[in-house]
Parts: C-alpha cells; structure tokens; sequence
C-alpha cells in the first residue's frame, strides 16, 4: 500500500509539471459547467426572474471565443520566452521549478478553459437545446468566466514580468532546495536502521549498480520483504541522488542461506536508475542548483557578484535550518534495512564548490564564505564535520589569497577573517 500511495504521490508531483495538465482539467471542468445548464432546465430548476436574449448570450460566448486565441498565443510566447531567459540567467536545473509554477499553469488553463467553455455552450446554445432557464445559467457562468479571465489575466501578468528575473528564480529556487531539506530531515534513514559503516560484517556480499545514471528511487517495501524471506540483512551505502557507474557498489547483504547471482540481480532491479535527478528524491539538488546560478552569475559574461552573496545566503538559511533540526530519530519500519545518512560534508561542499571555484578571485563574494562557513562551523557539534569544514574553510581562503590580484585585498581579507574569528 504505501509503495501505490509513493508512485501515486510520484506521479502527481510528475503532472503537476506538465504543462497540459491543468488545462486538460479546466476543459473538462468548463464541459461540466454547461452539462450542469443543461441538467438543471431538465430536472426543471427556475431561476430566471427575467428573459435573457439568446443572441446576447452568443455575442458573449464569441468574444470570449475569439479573444481567447490570441490570449493563449500571447501566453504561451510570454511564457516560452521567460523560461529561456530564466535557463540563460540561471541554470538549465531550474527550468523544473518554473514549469510547476502555478500561476502560469493557472493563466494558460483559464485561457484555454475559458475557450472550451465558449466552443461547447455556444454549440449548445446553436443548436437549441436549451431554455431560458439554460440560457440565463449560460449567461451567469459567462459573466463569472470573464471576471476569472481578467483577474487571473491581471495577477499572470505581474507574475510573468518578473519571473525570467534573476531575483524570482533564485526565491523559487532557495523554496525548492528548503522544502528539499526539511523534507529529508524529518526521515533521514527513509524509515530504516541507521548505518553505521565501520559496522557492516566483512562477510556480506557486495551488490553492484547495472546502469549508469542517478540513483532515482529505491523500493524499500519490496527490499525488506524480499530481505525477510532470506532472513537477511541489507546495507545500503548510496542515497538517493548519488551518481553512479555501472558495477559501483550501492549496497551489501548478509544471509544464512546461499544467494544465487538471480537473488542479487533481484535486488538491484529495486534500485531505479534515472539518466537525470530530481528535486522530490534528491535532498541536495536543491543546494547544487542554487551553486549552480552563483557559477552562472560569476562567469566573465555575466559578472553578476551580488547574486553570487545572495546564493550564499540562501544556502546558510538551508543548512542552518538543517543543523537547527536535532532530533534526527525517525520510525523505523523496514527493520532488515540499514541506510546511512548524508553527512553535512556534503551538503556544505554541494552547496559551496562551485561558489569556491569561480568566486575566490572576489573579495566580496571571498568575505562572504569565510562569514557564512565559519557561522555554520560554530553551529556544529559533531567534531569530524567541524574539522571538515575548518578545512574547506582554509582551502577557500588559500585559494582566494592565491587569486586575488592586489596586496591591499589580500590584506582586506586577512583583517576580516581575523575579526570573524576573534569573535565569540
């Protein structure tokens, strides 16, 4: 049961994606609403207190018909155009987070609606078979359609202007990347033992990737069954997002009983493979996106150094959220299981390679690591994970003292990393 509700929830998430679902819904939604007109005058409903001319009503239907086209062109090209100014600005990555923008899924599923709407009661209307009390609920669902259409027109064009901007794309994607985290913080083992490596018997068996690509999915329901059945134990050492090769080791598995080569490909055909990754399944796409559009505001072409700072803050507010988050203790259901965590390593390294790698020749944006790195060290209390970080701390401000052009930035930056840790 919970492996259907995960694809369902999958899939809605998959949908909610595409650009031809809502509209899709709001087609049938406008075909209902004039079905309704026409139950209603059947089951005998009265509630006109006045004649609505029919030829009113058509004019109406018409110009929502009419002026509908030329809104779905303009929006699509509005749209269209706002996505690639976003992938140029931006990053490629992001253009997932746009295309679950609602608003714009609203705007374009209203036009086309709307459009629908007017085709079918217009043929309705044609073809006569409808009353007056059919034509006056027409005429009421007409004039509520285009209230919809100009308020919806008019918050879609607010939303439109600024969504191939810089500063909207980094919003969505620093809300992506902390619903990404919050949501792996609150089951981080996936509802299995924790894993610790060091303890893993040297008798189990290595299982291997078949395929190259992204870890996507792992069915952990099936896993533990099968598990159960072999009175075995499985550990798995790859989490979701992790790139592999074909024969990398993604897990092993200690049993009493003999494991054939079938058992083990059995179990490795549970592992989902995806060519790309996502945001749903990933919990450090997020912070790799937003060093993505640092790397991107950074390159000569663009030489955008604020947004690089604003990236920054962005993942300081993620990964203190995340370290904030105590109580990593979750349920255990899939009891044969053992999944290791992410380390915070990796969320700080994810999230500040790229920012290292093109902005150390910055002094500003150089400034604002060693403030944003030596915050997230003092809120750490795990000793491995602050040596790590020290480290990278010091390779980042080796690595700017070695790209900085004057001696007078080199001094700026050493006077200011001595303030920051002079500070208590």
């Amino acid at each position: 049961m919970s492996k259907i509700l995960k694809i369902i929830k999958r899939q809605i998430y998959v949908l909610k994606s595409k650009l031809w679902f809502k509209p899709a819904a709001y087609c049938v939604v406008a075909t209902v609403a004039i079905y309704f007109c026409y139950l209603s005058q059947k089951i005998g409903i009265n509630l006109h207190s006045t004649t609505i001319n029919k030829d009113t009503v058509t004019t109406l239907l018409s110009i929502i018909t009419n002026s509908m086209i030329a809104a779905m062109v303009f929006a699509v090209g509005a749209i269209v155009t706002a996505y690639t100014s976003a992938s140029q600005s931006g990053t490629p990555r992001v253009l997932s987070i746009l295309l679950r923008d609602s608003t714009s899924h609203k705007a374009t599923s209203t036009f086309i609606g709307a459009f629908i709407y007017g085709v079918v009661a217009t043929i309705g209307l044609k073809s006569g078979i409808f009353n007056q009390t059919g034509i006056f609920l027409i005429f009421i669902i007409t004039i509520l359609v285009f209230i919809w259409i100009i308020l919806t027109f008019i918050v879609w064009i607010d939303n439109i202007a600024k969504l191939g901007q810089i500063k909207t794309i980094l919003q969505k994607t620093e809300k992506q990347a902390f619903s990404t985290v919050k949501q792996y913080i609150k089951n981080p083992y996936m509802y299995c033992n924790k894993l610790d490596k060091d303890r893993i018997p040297e008798e189990a068996l290595p299982i291997y990737s078949d395929d190259y690509g992204f870890l996507n999915e792992i069915h952990l329901e099936l896993l533990n069954n099968y598990c159960e059945k072999l009175n075995a134990k499985l550990y798995i050492v790859k989490y979701k997002g992790e790139h592999l090769a074909s024969s990398e080791i993604i897990a092993y598995i200690k049993s009493p009983k003999y494991l054939s080569k079938e058992m083990l490909s059995k179990i490795t055909d549970n592992f989902i493979i995806a060519n790309e990754k996502n945001f749903i399944e990933d919990p450090i796409f997020g912070v790799e996106t937003l060093s993505e559009i640092a790397a991107k505001a950074l390159s000569p072409g663009t030489n955008d150094p604020g947004t690089a700072i604003s990236v920054i803050d962005s993942l300081n507010r993620c990964l203190k959220y995340l370290i904030d988050y105590t109580d990593s203790t979750t349920k255990v259901i899939y009891k044969n299981i053992y999944v290791e965590g992410i380390k915070i390593d990796r969320f700080i390294k994810s999230g500040f390679e790229y920012i290292r790698i093109y902005g150390s020749n910055n002094l500003q944006v150089a400034k604002r690591i060693q403030k944003s790195l030596l915050h997230i060290s003092r809120q750490l209390e795990n000793d491995n994970s602050i040596n790590f970080i020290k480290g990278y701390l010091s390779n980042c401000l080796a690595q700017a003292n070695n790209e900085l052009k004057y001696d007078f930035e080199k001094k700026d930056l050493k006077i200011f990393t001595d303030k920051l840790e002079n500070q208590k």
